[in-house]
């Protein structure tokens, strides 16, 4: 799939109409889904970045856009095969 987790993150958070972040926060998740799990770790890394999703969907200015772009960052190298550097 060529779409970029970080450009899908931009629009969610730039997006003023919350269908519109839904839409973006399902084609994130999709991606993630597609991800292997191949640790513990990663499994709760993935249930925190959907956490902050969430977080984001409702209201995109809230505190934890940083840590969610971040995490877009990380799961976007991942995918791509860069070396990502872990989410703290």
């Amino acid at each position: 799939m060529t779409t970029n987790i970080t450009t899908l993150a931009l629009n969610l958070l730039i997006s003023e109409r919350r269908n519109h972040r839904l839409v973006f926060a399902g084609k994130i998740i999709e991606l993630l889904q597609h991800g292997n799990q191949n640790t513990e770790d990663d499994k709760i890394r993935k249930e925190d970045f959907v956490s902050v999703i969430g977080k984001c969907i409702q209201n995109p200015n809230c505190d934890d856009r940083g840590l969610f772009f971040e995490y877009a960052q990380y799961y976007s190298d991942a995918i791509h095969g860069k070396t990502a550097t872990a989410v703290a």
